[in-house]
């Protein structure tokens, strides 16, 4: 079969191909469509054949229900005995949107659609492509994941190709899809309703709709063998790499994970970390220095725990990235921050096979280090200097990476040791002086994870750990007298970051 690929621009131009494509689905074929979420494989939700084909291309097991996909609210009454109260709530307030609803269907719905459940799952996308593919083909559109079963889900019409090309008839390219994670699923069929697989729109803002939520057990347990789903995702091993990952939870994970990653590397295995970009300096540093002895290790970040969404968007990708480079062993940090964390998590696990690793507890948290880089160049030195003996009075432990006279010297080299060292952990800020502080905080702005901030007053001080958690302080000693220098630094180790939602935002924004 020759697929026929065909990209969206957003313009008039793309009727026909949504004509072209309503006409295949109603032919009986099948077209890979982008939607908010995740790629679809969609199919006539009204035909048994056609589901059968969706399971024949993915190689997907025929007791894994599917879902249609619908554009209209009032597409949804003919495929359902009945709508309860709560799914008029949850339409209202997410359709069209990542939400699936589970129904006891109508007798429209084939048994092959559904996997021979009595329930049928229903999705309103708000992607315009997949409404405008729904609509031209004027049927529901049954649909799981446009990738074969198993692998990781697909993120972009790339991904589709590698999977299905010359196995379906179309992929219609819409960009990257924007939420990069599943639906959230609710069934709906019971006295309580029951997440049955998590997803953008998370099990808070469900209760504060609707009361009372379940959590199906198998969103975080290994599901048993005599599973009958009820819902995509729940029974068989999703999103899976073809290399063997582990997660690492607990207190000393980045110290774990390292070990472990090294102690595969020198084991001759291909190994990668997954990691947020909080703590991926850690392990490029020591990426680095393993490639000096002839060894190598990937570190690929994820996204910032500071914006899950991030972590959501990249997950699946990165999963296709690691079988790309032909990674043998991985070994991931824990992503269970916020809303997010519970979906992330889910296909996180699966993707391991829930194969997970408690981290050994830390020997002393990096808080309780109190270390404090220092550094300067020529213009500097003497400011340092009253700097260093100010921080000993307060019991503060400093490392001095230099200049170490008033001979002229080049500020990056200074600049750079001090940010490597507030990023790889071995110090919590970083002090840096030159004649005005802003050559300084230039150059230690160009290592990963550092937020260096040039400040001449006590304001700005204490504005720049509030709002930008920033980690190193860059001072000029042209523009500031010791007295005035050494206020600013206090307040610049004493304030904490606000933690503010706004702030954190717009600091993942900074580093993504």
């Amino acid at each position: 079969m020759e697929t026929i690929f065909r990209t969206l621009t957003g313009g008039p131009g793309d009727e026909e191909t949504y004509c072209l494509a309503g006409e295949i689905i109603r032919a009986g074929g099948l077209v890979a469509f982008p939607t908010e979420t995740v790629y679809g494989l969609g199919g006539n939700g009204l035909s048994a054949s056609s589901s059968a084909k969706i399971y024949a291309a993915k190689g997907r097991p025929s007791d894994n229900p599917l879902i249609l996909h619908i554009a209209d609210i009032a597409e949804l009454e003919p495929l359902v005995q009945e709508i309860p109260a709560a799914a008029k709530r949850l339409a209202d307030a997410f359709w069209p949107g990542p939400m699936t609803l589970i129904f006891r269907k109508s007798s429209i719905v084939p048994d092959e659609t559904t996997g021979g459940l009595d329930t049928v799952a229903v999705r309103m996308p708000s992607h315009p492509a997949a409404q405008a593919f729904i609509r031209a083909a004027g049927v529901p559109i049954a649909a799981p994941s446009a990738n074969l079963s198993g692998r990781p889900s697909t993120t972009t019409a790339a991904h589709v190709r590698e999977d299905l090309d010359g196995r379906i008839d179309m992929i219609l390219d819409g960009g990257p899809s924007d939420i990069g994670l599943e639906s959230t699923i609710i069934d709906l069929t019971g006295d309580v309703p029951v997440i049955l697989r998590p997803g953008f729109i998370g099990r808070e803002r469900l209760e504060k709709l609707l009361g009372e939520v379940d959590l199906d057990k198998t969103v975080l347990t290994k599901p048993t063998e005599d599973l009958r789903p009820k819902a995509p995702g729940m029974k068989y091993r999703h999103y899976a790499p073809k290399a063997e990952v582990t997660i690492v939870e607990g207190e000393g994970t980045p110290e774990t994970v390292l070990a472990e990653a090294v102690r595969a590397v020198k084991e001759g295995k291909k190994t990668g970390i997954i990691c947020s970009s909080e703590t991926a300096p850690l392990y490029e540093e020591a990426a680095e220095k393993l490639r000096e002895e002839g060894l190598s290790l990937r570190v690929f970040r994820a996204g910032s725990r500071h914006a899950p969404e991030t972590v959501a968007r990249r997950l699946f990708d990165l999963l296709r990235q690691l079988d790309a480079e032909g990674i043998e062993t991985v070994w991931s940090e824990a992503f269970d921050e916020g809303e997010l964390g519970m979906a992330i998590m889910n296909r996180l696990r699966k993707a391991a096979g829930y194969r997970i690793l408690q981290a050994a507890p830390a020997e002393q948290k990096k808080e309780e280090k109190r270390m404090i880089a220092i550094g300067c160049d020529h213009g500097g030195y003497a400011l340092k200097q009253e700097i260093l003996q100010h921080l000993a009075k307060r019991g503060l432990e400093t490392k001095d990476f230099g200049c170490y006279s008033e001979a002229s010297c080049d500020y990056p080299v200074y600049a750079k040791a001090v940010a490597k060292a507030v990023a790889a952990g071995e110090a919590e800020k970083g002090i840096l002086i030159c004649g005005t502080g802003i050559g300084m905080s230039l150059a230690a702005n160009k290592v990963r994870g550092i937020r260096a901030a040039a400040v001449s007053d006590c304001f700005t001080a204490e504005a720049t750990r509030q709002h930008n958690d920033a980690n190193v302080l860059c001072m000029g000693a042209r523009t500031l007298g010791p007295g005035l220098a050494l206020k600013i630094v206090d307040i610049f180790l004493d304030t904490p970051f606000s933690g503010d939602e706004r702030h954190v935002r717009r600091i993942a924004q900074i580093e993504d």
